[in-house]
């Protein structure tokens, strides 16, 4: 739960639900084929973060994001 991730991340619970919102919209658009620097662009984030929010989909979700 994000209140648990705040908690054991010593991060707001603000930022935790950013965080996965962020990660839910590069999802999306990962799953939509957009390149990198384009999801960077629509997201406002950094190069390295979107980096990191596709390893993680690739990771958690080798099926190109898809639940």
């Amino acid at each position: 739960q994000p209140p648990d991730i705040a908690r054991k991340t010593n991060h707001s619970q603000q930022a935790v639900d950013r965080y996965i919102k962020d990660y839910e919209r590069v999802k999306f658009l990962v799953r939509r084929g957009i390149e990198p620097a384009q999801i960077q662009h629509m997201t406002g984030r950094g190069k390295s973060v979107i980096e990191q929010y596709i390893e993680i989909i690739e990771h958690y979700h080798p099926d190109n994001g898809n639940d």
